[in-house]
């Protein structure tokens, strides 16, 4: 079984972990079967008679708040990054134009069109705050599921942007790297102020995180020839053990 896992695990499809392509639908069946998991996890952070109490903390707002700034800066600092490395013929940080264009191509594609001009624009899913079991007056839906509640709840557009940042840090520092573990920790923290303030439910958060991750993939793999090569390596090593 162990062995079987680690196969899993090494094998790739277009670049995306193929135990990442059987575990995104098999979360989206389970949200689906189970949506009261979802209840059960924002009803943790709910009050009855006082609602979301941690919505509005100092700690809460600070990485609500942190999202918008940090799009307003990195990707400016990314173009100027490029912008340096070509005008001085340096390589800071390895950066060059295929990475900005990945990037740039992750952020429209993923946090912009998929989250949240398709899915947040046209789901219809009631955020938390606003639903009947949370003292609103909106009816709960599951996840993956199309709505006519008129919510932005599917998916969180605040985690699929932290979950950018995430990917930012991996490109600039490396994958596994410190950068990028931080980064990693400061996404799950706005995934989490999103369950605390009944903004997201947990399966709109996971969903965004999710798909960054896969977008990342794809997109490394048209982009970026040393993740293909990596990608190679690692089929090669699969099939021959």
């Amino acid at each position: 079984m162990s062995k079987l896992l680690s196969r899993l695990k090494r094998s790739h499809w277009l670049g995306v972990p193929l135990a990442l392509w059987i575990g995104f639908p098999v979360f989206a069946l389970l949200m689906v079967l189970w949506p009261g998991l979802d209840l059960a996890v924002s009803r943790l952070f709910y009050t009855p008679g006082a609602g979301f109490t941690l919505k509005g903390v100092p700690w809460e707002r600070a990485l609500h708040e942190s999202v918008t700034v940090l799009m307003l800066g990195v990707n400016p600092a990314l173009i100027a990054l490029w912008w340096f490395n070509r005008r001085t013929g340096r390589r800071r940080l390895g950066f060059d134009g295929r990475k900005l264009a990945f990037l740039l191509c992750l952020l429209v594609l993923v946090p912009g069109l998929i989250v949240n001009l398709t899915f947040k624009e046209h789901w219809g899913r009631a955020r938390p705050v606003t639903v009947v079991e949370f003292g609103g007056d909106r009816n709960f839906t599951p996840a993956f599921v199309l709505s006519d509640q008129e919510g932005g709840s599917f998916s969180s557009g605040h985690a699929a942007a932290a979950a950018y940042v995430v990917a930012v840090a991996a490109t600039l520092a490396g994958r596994g790297s410190p950068w990028m573990w931080l980064a990693l920790v400061y996404a799950l923290g706005v995934g989490v102020a999103r369950l605390v303030s009944g903004g997201h439910f947990l399966s709109d958060v996971l969903t965004s995180l999710l798909l960054v991750w896969i977008g990342y993939r794809l997109l490394g793999r048209l982009f970026l020839p040393e993740t293909r090569s990596e990608t190679a390596r690692t089929h090669s090593k699969t099939t021959s053990s």
